[in-house]
Parts: C-alpha cells; structure tokens; sequence
C-alpha cells in the first residue's frame, strides 16, 4: 500500500469519501462514499482502486477549473470542421508559439489566460457544432423564445457582464482563426450582428489617509502581513496577485531607497516596485518580527497561521480589516490601490509614459486602461480649466494689437486746427 496523499481524500465515518470543498460544490460537484479500504497494522488505508478513482474526479475537477473540455472515450473527437476541433488546434498552436520563443507560462498565467476560461461556457452549446450553423440569436438570445436565452445572456446572468464580454471577446478572435483554418467566413461572424461594448470600468479609490488607517487597524489586530502587503501595494501600485506574491530574493536596496524587481503574474512585464521611507520601515519591522527571515523563493507576505498568502485568505483577512475601519457596507477593493495611485501621479502631472513604467502596463497607449487607472476626478477637471486659463492670457496677449502710447490730442487743439482750415 503506498502511503501517497491525494487530494479531497478523506476517511471519516467508516469510509473513505471523495469531499470536495465549498467552492467545488457549488460548481456542481458532490461528496463522493468510496469503499471502508483495508486495515495493516491497525491503520486504514485506501486501496488502489479508490486512489484511481479518487484521481480521476480530481483530474475532472481540474480541467473544469482550468477550462478544458472533458475527456472523451478513446477514438472519439470532435468532429471534423467543428468549433471544438477549431479550438484545441488553436491552443496547440498558441502552446507551440509560446515554446517557440522560449516562454514558459507560470500557473499564475494559465489560470489567468481568457480562452480556458470563456471555453467553459462555448464548449457546451457549440463545441461540436459546425461553425456555419451558429445564429446571432444563439449568441445574443432571441426576444420571441423565453427559453432560447442565447451565450452572453446566459454569461452575464451567471457571472457578471465583463465575463460576458469576456467570452464573446474570445469567441470573436476564435472565429478568426477558423476562418483562417477554412472552417468558416471571415466577414459572417454571427456575433457581428449585435453591438460589443465593453462595461464601464470600475471608478472607485481611497485617498492615502484611508490607506494608512487600513495599515495601522490590520497591524494593531494582529495582521501584520496584511499591514506590510497593503503599504507595499500601496506605493508600489502593484495588483493584489503581484503584492501578495513577491519573494525575498527579489528585493534590491541603494542609497535612495527600497524596491521589489519582479515580473508581473497577468503579463510576464518587468516590474520596479518602490518603497517609501515609511513603508520601507513597516516592512522590515514586519520581517524582524518573524520567526524564520524569507529567503530565496519564499514569499515574504503571510497570514496569522505562518503560510504564504493565497489569494482566498488575502481577500478574507482584507475584508475582516476593512470592516473593522469602514463597517460592513464598504465595498471597495484591495485592488482599488492601483487606480487610487494613478489618479494621485497623474494629478501630480506625471507623463503617461512614465506612468505606463511604474505600472508595467501600456497605459499611455491605451485607452480602456486610461479610462480604467484615470478616472474622471474633480482635481484633474479644475487642474484642466487652471491651464485653460493660463493658455487663454497668453494667447490673448499674442493677438492683442499693438497700442501707440503717445499721447492723443486734445479735443480743442483738433478743433482749433479745423478753424485755422
């Protein structure tokens, strides 16, 4: 008998049980009741049979959280020209492009990538079908049918509407592809016949004040990981994922102060996270505060028990900290600090190019991110009629015509010189 641990494995009550968790459940998953396994040497263990199986509905689960599509039984495919062969060609070739080039995608990346994950909901409803048959009205609903409730309705009912975006954002460059592979026309994408606008970015920021009152109440309450991740997120203007992710041997120190040299978790760009002199001291009281000194690999953030912050436990422990300063009804993100950050540089007249460097995105060239990281504020408003004005008196006095200053005559004089006529 080995002795491996596999995963949602369990002996409780008797039997051993596949026990998937809360998460997995409400994806549609169930507790599975496997046999009692056999007794050596007064300890229960599980056969082989039940670790196979066990396996397998962890293999299922995974490729349900990744987006793939289910196995299917040996010598059974998609049939040929369909949008499901069309979609595994076009992974396989995305993977040999990436190799190409030498990039290997971290699992941060893979769980981020889009097509997985709108694929989950496309593969269901035409995964086997042929491209040429699919209906605007399958994708966008039909008025006239209550039941025909179409892919993006349906999306955005279940998830939110940037997840439906997301999906037909994907499904549009899929069928680009087929068109190219020949399985369809190029300019009939069923999906061109409705309009695809993006959702309005979200709009909300703290102000630095707020930010420093979330630091001091998480360090106060024991969260002293959370208290040095929200200072660093702070002035570094790094997502959630990059802050909570950052190791120790990507620290780097000079006379000026201290930053982070890493790559970002969503697009592999290079990132300089710098410090203040105040978050600078937060953090190496928080790391002298440790048991153990991160080194090398290790992630420095962690949580009350002593592991790593996962995104699950950050969320939480933020949330925990939030309501303790803003009560329950506050509903901004820790992700917010990086909009909040933009708004602050760019306020500060900082170039857009320069701003693009700070947070290793293309910012200054894009204008969903613009509408995203600078949002409308009142500072930057008055700070546009402020140089309205400043353009207006000067070119006033650019075009104001010359005035001779000599001294006019007189009334009487002119009309003196009229009777001397």
């Amino acid at each position: 008998m080995g002795n491996d641990r596999i995963r949602y494995l369990v002996f409780v009550w008797g039997r051993w049980h596949w026990r998937p968790t809360k998460k997995m459940r409400a994806a549609g998953f169930r507790l599975i009741t496997l046999d009692p396994g056999v007794v050596v040497d007064g300890k229960r263990f599980a056969t082989a049979d039940e670790k196979a199986r066990a396996v397998k509905l962890n293999d299922e689960w995974d490729r349900w959280r990744r987006g793939l599509p289910e196995p299917r039984e040996e010598g059974l495919r998609y049939p040929h020209g369909s949008v499901g062969e069309a979609y595994l060609r076009v992974m396989q070739l995305r993977e040999a492009e990436r190799r190409s080039k030498g990039i290997e995608w971290t699992r941060e990346q893979r769980s981020r990538d889009d097509w997985p994950r709108a694929w989950r909901w496309i593969e269901p409803l035409f995964g086997d079908c042929d491209p040429g048959t699919v209906t605007p009205e399958q994708l966008i609903g039909d008025p006239s049918r209550s039941d025909v409730l179409g892919l993006r309705p349906l999306v955005a009912n279940k998830v939110s509407e940037s997840e439906a975006h997301r999906v037909i954002k994907v499904w549009r460059a899929l069928w680009k592809k087929m068109a190219v592979f020949g399985y369809c026309d190029a300019a009939r994408d069923p999906s061109l016949m409705f309009a695809h606008s993006a959702p309005p970015p979200q709009q909300a920021m703290w102000s630095e004040g707020e930010a420093v009152r979330l630091v001091k109440k998480a360090w106060r309450s024991g969260y002293r990981g959370l208290a040095a991740c929200l200072a660093v997120a702070w002035d570094s203007q790094l997502s959630p994922i990059d802050a909570r992710s950052i190791k120790a041997n990507q620290m780097r120190q000079d006379p000026l102060g201290v930053w982070f040299d890493i790559a970002r978790a969503k697009t592999g760009r290079p990132a300089l996270a710098t410090l203040s002199r105040r978050t600078a001291r937060v953090l190496f009281l928080y790391l002298s505060a440790l048991a153990a000194k991160p080194v090398g690999m290790a992630p420095i953030f962690r949580n009350r028990s002593g592991q790593p912050y996962s995104k699950d436990t950050l969320g939480d422990d933020f949330r925990t900290v939030r309501a303790m300063v803003f009560g329950e009804v506050e509903d901004r993100q820790l992700s917010d600090f990086r909009r909040s950050g933009s708004v602050e540089a760019l306020a500060g007249d900082v170039l857009p190019e320069k701003l693009s460097a700070k947070m290793a995105n293309t910012l200054a060239a894009s204008n969903r991110l613009h509408k995203t990281y600078a949002p409308v504020v009142l500072a930057s408003v008055r700070d546009a009629d402020a140089a309205r004005q400043r353009a207006g008196r000067s070119c006033e006095n650019k075009t104001r015509p010359k005035v001779s200053w000599r001294r006019p005559e007189s009334i009487m004089t002119a009309f003196r010189k009229n009777l001397s006529h």
